[in-house]
Parts: C-alpha cells; structure tokens; sequence
C-alpha cells in the first residue's frame, strides 16, 4: 500500500514540489530536502534592499494542464493578475517598433517586413495553427518531429531572415538569454500553438513564490538541507545523505526522487544505468545576468528588447515603479544582458559584478544616473533554463520511456525533462509521481 511506502524528494523547485504533493495525495509518506533557505528554487522571489527580484520564472502562461489544476487546488485563480497585450520596444536607428509577447496578427504590421516576409508569416502562422491540439506546450518532445532543426533554421525556412530579426530574435535573447540558432524548433513548435487566441499572461498577487509557498505549506519540508549523495541499495531502501548547519547526516526512504536541476543531478546519484549517464550527461543550462537598480525620482514604466544588431549589452531594460516600502527609491531600471555579455561575464570573471559591463551604457542613455542611484543588485543565474538543442528532444523521449518502463527506486523529474517553463516542470513533477503510483501500489 502507498501509505507503507516513503519518498524522499530532494529538491523543492515547483517540479519536486508538485511531485511530493501528487505523492502525499496517493497516500505515500513524503519527506522533501531543500539545499536552499527557502522552497521554490527558480519559481520564488527575493529582497535585496528596496529591490525585490524574481529567482528565475517571472511570468505564467494560460496554458498547462497539471500548472492550471494546481492554481486550481490551492485556491490561487483569484490572486493572478492579468497582464493583457503584453509587448515591448525595439529601438532601430530609424525609431522604435512594437513586438507582442504574444502570436498574432499585428505581426504583421511590422515595420521593415516586405510583402514576401509577410507571406511567409502568415505560411508560418498556419502551420502554428495546424499544430494547436497536436503539440503539447508542456513537452517539448511532442514536437519531436523538428527536434533535429534549429529554431533559425526553421524560422528562416518558413518565415524568412527578416522575420528571425525583427521578431523571433529580440523576444528569445530578451525573454530566456537564448540565440534561435543555439535552440531547437521543437521549444517552440510545441509552446508557440498554445498561445494563439490568447493575450494575457499572469502573475501571481505576491509574486511568482506565492505557488510554491502554498505547495511547501502542504508538506514537509526541509529547507538549509544540501544533498550529498543518492545511493541505491540492491536490496532494502535507498540512502540520501546530505548536510545541514554543517553536520553530515543520512536519511532513508524506498523510493527517491532527484527533483534537482539536471546539471547537479548527475553528481548525486550513484550507480548510474547507462540511460542515466547518457541523458544526465546531455543536459545544458544557460547562464543569466541582471543588474537591478533603484533610482530617485520617477521613470516612465517601459520594457523594450534590443535587437541583435544593436551594439549593446543589454538585451532586456525594463523601467517600472519601486515598491511603496522602497525608502528614497521612487523607480526601478532591471537590465538582462544579451547571450554575448554573459559569455563575456564568464570569460572576465565579472559575474558578481555584472554591472560593471553596464554602467557606462546606463550613463549615457539615463543622463544623471549616479547621482540618482540609490541601490543596486547583481544576479548572475548560473543555470537560468535548460536548453532543448538539437537533439536534445530524443534523448528526453528515450529517457522518459526508460524511466517509465519499470520499478525503480529512483526517480527523476525537472523542466530539462518536460520544457523550459513553470509548466513543464510541474508536469514533469506530476509523470514522476504517476509512475511511482503505477510502479510501487
């Protein structure tokens, strides 16, 4: 029976969490190790100064079956907020146009498009269309059939180079730090169809940990507690020994979920399968860059994505109200660094003091600057997304199968295994949980 069966989940992100609170429903005895100070991994928020900041995800999406049914359950539809037609600027020597976050057909008003680039926009289009009910924005593998085609490439096919530059590439390098030709189609043609007909986006009243402190309210959780090791046992229960307030200690359960991002899970779980070594071994995350700064006196709220062409580093530069409780602070200017200026963050060994790459292009675009500035913040996220490149998609698909093809003592579950949002990784939490329910009752 589910309740003689223990789980240790160790990681409290919103995919171990969603895995655990699908677990302890099913009866299961759940315990969830937590190597942070505070559940919800990059679905969380934080404070520093008058600076409140996001630790990764800042937005949810309409669509994601096992993502809305939790909003649901918890009683949380009610504290979204909706932001409507959500768009930004991009700013080209010849002025400024806007981009929508969301498909639609003010693309094609788009300045600089000609009437090919307009074709194949609306060719483009219909082929989202087709894909709508077919392609599941919660996995990415259900657009494998492109899994093998950059999303330039695609782009470029289907659209034409115009439309790569003036909308596809400033909203991936300003909303996930990615390069289209670094990424494959499969990202998109799996997600990008579930968006058409809407135009509103949401966050959550409180921001975006307002999800994962109601999950972690529901179980046990253990933050403060840094995994060491997962180890099976041929024949009794699973070990996971870990370190708290620097004291080494052991826990065990029957089963184990590796509910980390994937580039640590790797270094965790001993005995690997081949199976596990191959797909743990092809992971890859990308890296992200923000400076935040509060400023005196008010700035226009704003959100423009730089173009590739543009020479800045900045490739996200947001302008918006402080928070009432902010002090001298009346705004705040949240600048993202384009995919280039993080790798040059990395190569210079700047990465805590990312603004240093910054401060001379903010003083000439915001004339005052210093003697404005009241507070600033550097995040530097080393592992921001994981990355579905080419080929990636089969691997997951072929690693899924495998986990769900038996029993097993160990488990794993992330958005490096479903999709680089908030809604891929509680689906993934959730196919982990159903397996353990189908495998272990």
């Amino acid at each position: 029976m589910p309740g003689h069966r223990s789980v240790i989940v160790v990681g409290a992100g919103i995919a171990g969490l969603t895995a655990a609170y699908r677990l302890r429903a099913l009866g299961f005895r759940v315990r969830v190790l937590e190597s942070g100070g505070q559940p919800g991994g990059r679905v969380a928020q934080g404070r520093e100064g008058p600076i409140p900041y996001n630790t990764g995800a800042r937005l949810l999406y309409p669509f994601g079956r096992e993502l809305q049914a939790l909003i649901d359950e918890l009683g949380l539809r009610e504290g979204l907020v909706p932001l409507k037609n959500l768009g930004a600027d991009c700013r080209t020597a010849d002025g400024t146009y806007r981009v929508d976050l969301m498909p639609g057909f003010a693309a094609m008003h788009t300045p600089g498009l000609g009437w090919r680039d307009k074709l194949g926009l609306l060719r483009a289009g219909l082929h989202l269309a087709w894909l709508r009910g077919r392609a599941d924005p919660d996995h990415a593998v259900s657009a494998l059939a492109h899994d093998d085609e950059t999303l330039a490439d695609y782009i470029r096919r289907t659209a034409g180079s115009r439309v790569l530059e003036r909308l596809v590439e400033p909203v991936f390098r300003g909303t996930r730090s990615w390069n289209p030709e670094d990424i494959s189609a499969s990202f998109y043609l799996s997600t990008t169809p579930g968006l058409l007909g809407h135009d509103t986006v949401y966050v959550p009243r409180g921001g975006m940990g307002a999800l994962t402190v109601a999950l972690a309210d529901r179980l046990e959780v253990e933050c403060d507690t840094v995994a060491t090791a997962i180890v099976r046992a041929d024949d009794g229960p699973c070990t996971v020994r870990y370190r708290k307030d620097g004291v080494e200690g052991e826990a065990t359960a029957d089963i184990v979920v590796c509910a980390t991002q994937g580039a640590y899970a790797g270094r965790l779980v001993a005995g690997q399968s081949g199976a596990e070594r191959q797909l743990l071994g092809a992971v890859r995350y990308n890296s992200l860059g923000i400076v935040h700064y509060a400023l005196r006196g008010p700035l226009a709220p704003a959100l423009e994505f730089s173009l590739r062409s543009r020479p800045t580093r900045i490739a996200t530069w947001q302008q918006m109200a402080a928070p009432p409780d902010a002090g001298d602070a009346e705004s705040i200017l949240y600048c993202q660094l384009t995919p280039e200026a993080v790798r040059e963050a990395e190569r210079q060994g700047c990465t805590n003091d990312v603004d240093s790459l910054l401060r001379d292009e903010i003083r000439a675009r915001l004339p005052g600057f210093d003697r404005r500035l009241v507070y600033r913040f550097n995040q530097w996220i080393a592992c921001k997304l994981p990355v579905f490149y080419p080929g990636y998609g089969r691997k997951v698909a072929s690693f899924l199968a495998w986990q769900s093809a038996q029993r097993r003592s160990v488990y794993y579950c992330g958005d490096y295994l479903s999709q680089s949002l908030v809604n891929g990784a509680c689906r993934s939490g959730a196919e982990a949980a159903a397996a353990i329910a189908r495998h272990w009752r």
